[in-house]
């Protein structure tokens, strides 16, 4: 079936560029349309792996009218996000995406999904409303303005871009960071993605012959307009002691480093102690994020 005749809905496992180029386009009017600020992960869906349907497009007569995107660093569950043109919204399109991306996910026996909804999209809060899925939590969405860094890198820290030598301290950190099970850890860092996502660690290390203890660790995404800091940890261990400031603004160091592009990151709402330091280091909210269960 040719792009120009399309009609209804569409299951894509990997992007054209004229399939990008056209969802580029309606990202465009929906944000113009409401004010938002839409995010979908265009490196991410550039590089799909072609196994299994991530991608949902909705036509009519040919046109681009609706789009749901699958989106996880964890296979067992699901961020959807996804728009519909404001000429062609109350047809029922989203709830068709909607309900192929459902059925696609309990083949792959995921077992949770998020519906992201920018706060300032009245639709997206509406559709959310109406289908009585249940409210999550919220994040910021938080952009650096202007840097300033306050201290220099205690002589004791290390700050490095991790290897594959490194899953099992990956794994480790990232679960005395956030008390996920370490064996499903490993093998959710294991699958950390391409050249553009990079994870970063930090170790401590006192005295020439000390042995290396693993303090925290980040991940930095890279996409053709900015930068994206995720997974930003610290062990308990060494909590409370100014190293997540070292490590967030080493971060930002390396990022500036090789580029002036934006940099972006996203804190729950209720997290107070991690906004105070985003925002010591120089980062504003930009926008609001609800993220909804779909139950």
């Amino acid at each position: 079936m040719s792009e120009e005749i399309r009609e209804g809905l569409v299951k894509k496992q990997t992007l054209t560029e004229t399939e990008l180029t056209a969802i580029e386009q309606l990202v465009e009017v929906c944000n113009r349309y409401e004010n938002l600020h839409l995010r979908l992960n265009w490196e991410l869906l550039r590089a799909r792996p072609g196994v299994v349907v991530d991608d949902f497009l909705f036509y009519e007569h040919g046109r681009l009218v609706g789009y749901l995107a699958l989106d996880s660093f964890d296979p067992e569950q699901q961020e959807l996000s996804g728009m519909v043109h404001p000429d062609h919204r109350r047809r029922g399109i989203f709830s068709t995406l909607l309900s192929a991306a459902k059925e696609e996910c309990a083949w792959r026996g995921v077992r949770k999904m998020l519906l992201s909804c920018e706060r300032a999209s009245n639709s997206g809060c509406a559709f959310a409303a109406s289908i009585g899925a249940r409210y999550s939590f919220s994040e910021y969405e938080m952009v650096l303005e202007h840097f300033q860094g306050q201290s220099a890198l205690d002589t004791r820290l290390h700050f490095r871009e991790a290897g594959d030598a490194d899953l099992d301290l990956l794994a480790a950190i990232m679960a005395a960071s956030f008390g996920y099970p370490e064996a499903e850890t490993r093998e959710m860092v294991a699958r950390r993605g391409g050249p553009d996502r990079r994870f970063y660690i930090m170790t401590f290390r006192e005295g020439s012959t000390g042995s290396e203890e693993p303090v925290g660790l980040l991940r930095l995404d890279e996409t053709s307009d900015e930068f994206g800091i995720y997974s930003f940890g610290i062990v308990p261990d060494y909590r409370r002691r100014g190293y997540g400031q070292q490590m967030l603004e080493e971060a930002i160091r390396t990022i500036r480093a090789k580029s002036q592009q934006p940099i972006v990151l996203y804190v729950d709402t209720t997290n107070a102690p991690a906004l105070a330091l985003y925002r010591s280091c120089g980062f504003q909210i930009r926008t609001t994020y609800d993220y909804y269960e779909i139950v």
